[in-house]
This record gives C-alpha cells, sequence and structure tokens, in this order.
C-alpha cells in the first residue's frame, strides 16, 4: 500500500471530511482516507494504481478545490 496526501480549500467542518472521504473512497483502489480538518490535509491510503490526479479530480467534483 502507498499513501498520498493533499491539501484541499473548503474543508472546514466534520461534515465536510465525511463529504471527502465519501467522494475519495470512492475511487477504485483506495484502501482508506484520514481527513484532518484544521490543517485542510487529506491522506490517502491506495494501491499503486491511484494517481494524485484520480484524488485531486475526487476532491474536485465533491466540491472541493486541492490546493
Amino acid at each position: 500500500m502507498e499513501t498520498t496526501t493533499v491539501t484541499a480549500s473548503g474543508i472546514v467542518c466534520g461534515g465536510c471530511a465525511n463529504a471527502v472521504k465519501s467522494a475519495v473512497s470512492a475511487v477504485p483502489g483506495v484502501a482508506a482516507v484520514e481527513v484532518a480538518v484544521p490543517e485542510k490535509r487529506v491522506t490517502v491510503t491506495h494501491d499503486g494504481r491511484v494517481t494524485k490526479a484520480a484524488i485531486e479530480g475526487a476532491l474536485k467534483k465533491a466540491g472541493f478545490q486541492p490546493a
């Protein structure tokens, strides 16, 4: 398993964190998603097939802007 960390603006509460988890978890190959709300940091554990672009695309679809 690999880990990719991205930041995204717009993550301001637990509801946002849940939306991020749901959106990013839907990306094939994602095993786990952790969201640190104060830092606006999303840490994704995945198999090697998941790209940073795929994670950022899921964030954008959910209404968050990758930094």
